[in-house]
């Protein structure tokens, strides 16, 4: 569990930077932007002392990249100026640990306990308790929170079956006998960044092509915020560097890492414990003051999750 719980801190802290970037660059150029970087280092170590995926392998990996960087990354992205670093990641993570159960069992065979479902609809109660608009939302921010709540959900989705495409091809690399039958951690290691980096290659891809058409049409294009878009280079630069290393390279090593040895639907509620990771995060960077109301919400969606990885 031990690298689930690395991808849970990294990911607590990568929104911070993020959302720091979207402000500076627009959703879509700072998307694009953080996957450049972390394909290019992703690249390079995979390059270095990679693993051989295989073709059928690779191609799986490919599309979780497309599901998961394309489609739920563009959620965060787009949640993110919305609701904030704690309620987008609140969404992504834990919304994401009953998608992925539910998939597991429609696709791969996984069977659902009643025990398990119990502890899917507690994440999801938590999660409606934390996420109910409060009572300075009714003003002209409120038009803003539907879309972002809607964004999450497309981030969750993404996320979810993202990890289950993964677990797919980490599935056929077992039966081939090969990365996986005597694999100790500096090798779990690499073959994570090899298949981060097919995942890296479908995600670019997406958002590349996203960036493009968004230049030609104007209703999904994401100006930066006019208050940051003249912030010095450099200070640009670091919050992609910092939010690339910290996502797509070191978070995503640890989370092949971690779904090469455990079933995505135990992998997905560790991880779904990062919005309490982000809770004084957000606190310190983005003087975001969680109600009491919201806090309980956050502790019983997080419960949930560990229930259900309890008890999988």
């Amino acid at each position: 569990m031990l690298p689930a719980i690395l991808t849970t801190l990294l990911w607590g802290y990568c929104l911070i930077p993020a959302r720091q970037s979207v402000a500076q660059l627009g959703e879509n150029a700072a998307n694009f932007w953080r996957l450049a970087v972390a394909v290019a280092c992703m690249g390079a170590l995979a390059l270095a002392g990679g693993m051989a995926l295989g073709r059928e392998a690779f191609l799986w990996f490919f599309l979780s990249g497309i599901i998961g960087f394309g489609f739920g990354d563009l959620g965060v992205f787009f949640a993110l100026p919305r609701i904030g670093s704690r309620l987008t990641l609140l969404m992504a993570q834990c919304v994401a640990a009953p998608i992925a159960g539910v998939a597991e069992w429609l696709w791969l065979g996984t069977t659902i306990h009643p025990g398990q479902a119990v502890a899917i609809g507690i994440a999801l109660a938590g999660i409606a308790l934390a996420l109910f608009p409060e009572h300075e939302r009714a003003n002209a921010r409120q038009r803003h929170y539907l879309p972002g709540i809607l964004f999450g959900t497309m981030a969750a989705f993404g996320q979810g079956m993202g990890a289950v495409c993964s677990r797919k091809a980490f599935t056929v690399l077992a039966a081939r006998g090969g990365e996986l039958a005597s694999a100790s951690p500096g090798d779990y290691i690499l073959l994570g960044a090899t298949s981060g980096f097919a995942r890296l290659l479908g995600g670019i891809l997406f958002a590349g092509s996203f960036l493009i058409i968004s230049r030609c049409h104007a209703p999904w294009r994401t100006p930066a915020d006019p208050a940051r878009a003249g912030d010095p280079l450099p200070a640009k630069t670091r919050n992609i560097l910092l939010h690339a290393a910290t996502g797509p390279i070191l978070g995503i090593i640890c989370y092949q890492w971690a779904l090469a040895t455990t079933p995505s639907a135990l992998v997905q509620p560790i991880v779904a414990m990062a919005p309490l990771a982000v809770l004084p995060m957000a606190l310190r960077y983005e003087n975001d003051r969680p109600s009491l109301r919201a806090l309980a919400g956050t502790a019983i969606a997080v419960l949930g999750v560990v229930f259900l990885a309890l008890i999988g």
